[in-house]
C-alpha cells in the first residue's frame, strides 16, 4: 500500500514539474542566398531557373516568388512551403523584376506563443534568349546542323525559291531580321536561292545568327499507285481496287451497299507524287463519282507523268438466297434481269416463319418497311415478299421472294 502511494507522489510531482518547463523557441530568421547572384550574375535570366538557399533559422520556411498571386502582403496571396534543408527552384519565363520573399516562422510554449521573420528582395529578370525553336519552309521543318546552319533539301525540278518561313523563338522579347527588315513568320518572303542569315535579337540587345542553305537532289520519276480503296464512309465499305501495273488498268468490284456515285477515295502514290483525279488534285476529304470518272493521273516529282484506266462496278445484291435453318438448305433461283428470287422447299415446311439468309450486299435491307437483319429477320412467304435493297441511303433495286412447296 505504502509503495502504491509513494508512486503516485512521484508521478504527481513529475507532471508539476513539467507543467512548470517552457517549451524553448526557435529564434527566427529570414536570411537566404539567391545561386544566380553567389555565382556572380547580378540578375536572373528569363527560363533559366536557379535556386533559393535558406541561410537562417525558424520551424517553418515560406517562399513567395512575386508573380501575380503569389505576392507577400498581398490577399489571398499564396506561397510555397519547403524545409530548411531543401533549396527551392525558381524560374521566371517573362523579363521584369519580381519582389520575392521569404518567410520564416516559430512556436513555442507549446504553441502559445508565434514569431516570424521576413525578408523580401527584388530580383531582376533579364530576357538574353534568342534563339529559333522551330525553323519551317513549305510544311517541312529545317534540319539544326553545328555552326547554327538549319537546312533544307529540295528536288532539282524547283526553281522558285521565294518562300516565307514560319519559326517559333524562345522569347516573346526577341526580334528576328534579315538584313535588316524584321521579319514576321508566315508572312515575309525571302529568295532562298543563295543563303540566307537569319539575326535573332534578344530584349537585352545581344545577338545570334542563323544561316538557312537549300541543296537540291535529282527529282524522283517514280509515279505508282501503289494503294485503291474506298473508305468506309461515306458510301464505301472498304473494298480494294486490282492495281494492274503492266496495262495501268484499276479494277474495282464494290459491294452492291456502295454508293459509286460518291465515294471516298483511299490512295497511295510512288514518293513525291502527285495524283489527279478528273483533273483535278486528288483530296482524300472529297467524295468521288466512280461512275463517271474513267481515268487517274499520276505525276511524278520530275514531272514525269502516267495515267490509269479505271474500271468500278458495283456488285449484283444477292448473289446466293436461301433460309436458315433447313435441311437440306433450299438453293434460291436468282434472276437479276426481272429482280426475281424463287425458293422451294419441302412439303411440311412451315412459310410462315421463314429466316431469310443471303450473299451479297451487306448495307440496308427492308421488307415491307422493316429492316432486316440477315440470318436473323422472320418473315411470312405465304405470299410473295418484296426486299428493298439500298446503295447507301438511296433504294436501288427491288428483289421479289417467291416460295414454292415441292
Amino acid at each position: 500500500m505504502k509503495i502504491m502511494y509513494k508512486s503516485i507522489l512521484i508521478l504527481t510531482t513529475l507532471i508539476i514539474a513539467l507543467s512548470c518547463v517552457q517549451e524553448k523557441m526557435i529564434t527566427p530568421d529570414s536570411s537566404f542566398i539567391l545561386t544566380y547572384q553567389r555565382d556572380g550574375q547580378p540578375n536572373a535570366l528569363a527560363g533559366t531557373p536557379f535556386y533559393i538557399i535558406p541561410t537562417g533559422s525558424g520551424e517553418f520556411f515560406t517562399l513567395f516568388d512575386g508573380t501575380k498571386g503569389h505576392i507577400y502582403g498581398e490577399e489571398g496571396a499564396k506561397g510555397t512551403d519547403f524545409n530548411k534543408a531543401d533549396s527551392l527552384s525558381l524560374s521566371y519565363s517573362i523579363a521584369g523584376t519580381y519582389s520575392v520573399t521569404l518567410l520564416t516562422s516559430s512556436t513555442g510554449n507549446f504553441g502559445k506563443d508565434f514569431s516570424n521573420a521576413v525578408k523580401t528582395v527584388d530580383v531582376v529578370v533579364v530576357d538574353q534568349r534568342n534563339s529559333f525553336t522551330v525553323f519551317n519552309i513549305g510544311g517541312t521543318n529545317g534540319v539544326f546542323a553545328p555552326n547554327n546552319e538549319i537546312q533544307f533539301s529540295v528536288p532539282d525540278v524547283v526553281i522558285d525559291f521565294n518562300f516565307s518561313a514560319v519559326f517559333g523563338i524562345d522569347s516573346n522579347d526577341a526580334k528576328v531580321f534579315v538584313n535588316g527588315v524584321e521579319q514576321v513568320t508566315g508572312v515575309t518572303v525571302n529568295d532562298f536561292s543563295k543563303p540566307v542569315t537569319y539575326s535573332i535579337k534578344s530584349g537585352q540587345g545581344n545577338e545570334k545568327q542563323y544561316t538557312v542553305k537549300f541543296t537540291t537532289f535529282p527529282a524522283s520519276s517514280e509515279k505508282m499507285i501503289t494503294k485503291f480503296m474506298l473508305g468506309k464512309s461515306p458510301g464505301g465499305n472498304s473494298e480494294i481496287g486490282v492495281i494492274d501495273e503492266t496495262t495501268k488498268t484499276i479494277n474495282l468490284i464494290a459491294n452492291y451497299a456502295t454508293n459509286l456515285t460518291t465515294a471516298r477515295l483511299v490512295l497511295a502514290t510512288s514518293y513525291g507524287s502527285t495524283v489527279y483525279v478528273n483533273n483535278a488534285l486528288y483530296s482524300d476529304r472529297k467524295n468521288y463519282n466512280l461512275v463517271t470518272t474513267k481515268s487517274i493521273k499520276v505525276v511524278a516529282q520530275n514531272n514525269t507523268e502516267v495515267t490509269y484506266t479505271l474500271n468500278a462496278v458495283a456488285d449484283n445484291a444477292v448473289s446466293s438466297f436461301t433460309f436458315a435453318g433447313l435441311v437440306p438448305a433450299p438453293a434460291g433461283i436468282i434472276d437479276v434481269v426481272n429482280k426475281t428470287i424463287t425458293v422451294e422447299v419441302l412439303i411440311g415446311t412451315d412459310v410462315t416463319k421463314l429466316v431469310a439468309l443471303w450473299k451479297g450486299s451487306i448495307g440496308k435491307v427492308t421488307v415491307t418497311g422493316v429492316i432486316q437483319t440477315n440470318g436473323v429477320s422472320v418473315n411470312d412467304f405465304t405470299a410473295t415478299q418484296s426486299y428493298v435493297f439500298y446503295k447507301g441511303t438511296v433504294i436501288g433495286d427491288r428483289y421479289k421472294v417467291t416460295v414454292k412447296i415441292k
